[in-house]
């Protein structure tokens, strides 16, 4: 990276932090919320203007992230040759756990929402066997690492 730009990239994350900080201090600190003073649920006056800042910030990191990855994938092509092999494992990881999720619909008493319909329960138990399936590989993995390491 050049001078300049490395520069230019500290400039800008000190004002990102001068920004946090103050907000910060404006968060603790600040006036509350009209009502809310002295109570047990006193609330800041910044509150909002906290979380939007938190989205902000969490919404330029996944930017960032996703900008400079992709510019890794596509500039080195072993680079490109992981990433495809990981999405395709991916994409065969979600087609089994869809394949194996149920859409019944449950039995729930009371029950007046909209969310117990076959499409809903088809994803939501897709996610949940892909995130047993991702759990279980990890578990795995560790496991595999941790016994060839006592032979080694």
């Amino acid at each position: 990276m050049s001078g300049t730009l490395k520069t230019i990239v500290k400039i800008i994350l000190w004002v990102i932090m001068g920004i946090s900080v103050v907000l910060l201090g404006w968060f603790y600190f600040g006036p509350k919320m009209p009502g809310t003073a002295g109570t047990t649920l006193e609330e800041p006056a910044a509150t909002n203007v906290a979380l939007w800042w938190s989205y902000i910030l969490f919404g330029l990191a996944v930017v960032v992230t996703l900008l400079f990855s992709f510019i890794n994938i596509f500039t080195n092509k072993k680079a490109f040759k992981g990433a495809l092999i990981s999405l395709l494992a991916l994409a065969i990881l979600f087609g089994v756990s869809y394949i194996l999720a149920s859409d019944q619909p449950l039995n729930m008493p009371g029950y007046e929402g909209s969310g117990n319909t076959p499409p809903v329960l088809k994803w939501v138990g897709t996610g949940l066997i892909a995130a047993y399936l991702l759990a279980g590989i990890a578990f795995l993995t560790i496991l595999y690492v941790e016994i060839t390491k006592l032979f080694k």
